[in-house]
């Protein structure tokens, strides 16, 4: 008997467009608050604070959705049905925000994106629950859960470069106001509905095969209860750290997003440049992505992702330092590519880890639980990097800039690029830092996952052959 349940790669590759069908989503809900500011004319103060609220409570809904899919076991799979609703529930209520009615009272635009955003943190919970859980059914080779990774990259480069490329120097300049123009949102909304719903269904491909109960951990009929997350959680070293490293790390990457339009239009002046920066930069970082991904498959993922971590804290300090002493364009974007590229090892890293901490807890208590693993790993992780949305809307207050509109290519102030700057380098660095201080207490190398998946190879051989041996018996 193999020791190892494998896929086919393309399989693999059809199941990570699952979470790259949340990414198209969460590509456009960067610009929530500046639409919400800029298009709608609400206060960034307000709506910052509003979207940390629900930041939360889509952390609250986690484990909740994740139990109810570790509970599910039906004709149609595990997470299948989770995968198309939430998809479903995601595409209609971006639509909506992102086509407020300019006619609603200021009140009734609060209300109106408020609400919907609600439903969009619920939709957005039950399909990236399935992207960190389904994983796990995959396959559990450790050379071969790297390959989530570098898929994941490459779509990631294509949604997040790409997408920027396309926004700012394709569709903006259709439009005469620009990214001011609400008929530019109409039509990214409706763009982003109909990828979203694409890769969906490809993913549901992806995952058909192994959607079974048969891939769901040793097939033993064990009892769960809501508090098992208690014990996983005080008795789980390995989640504990993965959760601070990786939610320290999407606190500084999301506080980076949120101000980069910022970089481009009011510090360096060209808002268009951003769009030519994301072409010209977006194949180099996937591959340099690709190559340390493919380093990871030897050395481990634990090892990758503290090296990498090094490396990309060490250029961010070095893009600060060129962005307050006025250093050139060129050298400024120079090591901000730099920073990427080792940005494009370590952050798509986080979700196969995801995968080996499940792994260790069917070790540790022999309950396969991939939702309440997954979802305990977001509520933390949303919990914390929930509070990016409210840095840079405080950091905007600070600047003197919450109410009013930013116009691009124009200079705000001095104090406005420090804040900017701030956000996108120093938030970061301390993110690195609390990552790399969490990997010290993280005990799954390479070695470790290894002896792992030994045991439970050992322990599923000896549960079927009772199996076996029982079924002799009745005959």
């Amino acid at each position: 008997m193999e020791m190892y349940n494998r896929s086919k790669s393309y399989k693999i590759g059809l199941f990570v467009l699952n979470n790259s069908a949340t990414n198209l989503a969460m590509f456009l809900t960067l610009y929530y608050m500046y639409y919400t500011q800029n298009i709608l004319g609400l206060s960034g103060v307000l709506v910052g604070i509003i979207a940390t609220c629900m930041r939360l409570f889509d952390g609250i809904t986690d484990p909740i959705i994740g139990y109810f899919i570790d509970k599910t076991d039906g004709r149609f799979g595990k997470f299948r049905p989770f995968m198309l609703v939430g998809n479903i529930i995601i595409v209609t209520s971006l639509f909506a925000i992102f086509n407020t009615p300019l006619e609603f009272s200021q009140m009734g635009k609060y209300i109106w994106t408020t609400s919907f955003y609600v439903v969009y943190i619920i939709g957005y919970t039950f399909q990236t629950a399935c992207t960190k859980g389904g994983q796990v059914v995959l396959t559990n080779d450790p050379k071969q859960r790297p390959l989530f990774s570098i898929f994941d990259t490459i779509y990631n480069t294509i949604i997040f470069t790409g997408g920027i490329y396309v926004l700012m120097s394709v569709i903006a300049p259709r439009y005469e106001a620009g990214l001011l123009s609400p008929e530019l949102w109409t039509f990214v909304s409706k763009a982003t509905v109909i990828l979203s719903v694409g890769c969906t269904i490809l993913a549901l491909i992806g995952i058909w095969e192994k959607d079974r109960t048969e891939f769901f951990g040793m097939n033993k009929s064990i009892k769960l209860k809501f508090s098992d997350y208690v014990d996983v959680l005080k008795n789980n070293r390995a989640i504990q750290m993965l959760t601070i490293a990786a939610s320290t790390d999407k606190l500084a990457i999301n506080a980076m997003k949120g101000v980069s339009v910022y970089l481009f239009a009011n510090i360096l002046l060209d808002s268009k440049l951003q769009g030519s920066y994301s072409a010209m930069t977006g194949i180099p970082i996937t591959i340099m992505g690709i190559c340390g991904l493919f380093w990871a498959r030897k050395v481990g993922l634990k090892k990758s992702f503290v090296v990498t971590t090094w490396l990309g804290m060490i250029s961010t300090v070095i893009v600060y330092i060129l962005g307050m002493t006025g250093a050139s364009t060129t050298l400024f974007l120079t090591f901000m590519f730099i920073q990427q590229g080792f940005s494009a090892v370590s952050s798509p890293i986080v979700i196969p880890m995801i995968a080996d901490v499940t792994d260790y807890e069917l070790y540790r208590s022999g309950k396969f639980i991939p939702g309440m693993m997954g979802t305990l790993f977001s509520f933390i992780d949303k919990f914390v990097s929930s509070l990016s949305t409210t840095i840079v809307g405080f950091a905007l207050a600070y600047a003197g800039v919450s109410k009013t509109i930013i116009s691009p290519n124009t200079f705000i102030s001095t104090k406005f690029n420090s804040v900017v700057l701030f956000v996108y380098c120093i938030i970061p660095i301390l993110g690195f830092v609390a990552s790399l201080v969490a990997m010290k207490y993280y005990e799954l190398n390479i070695e470790k996952m290894k002896d792992i998946q030994d045991s439970l190879n050992s322990q599923k051989n000896e549960y079927e052959e009772e199996l076996m041996d029982e079924k002799l018996e009745l005959a």
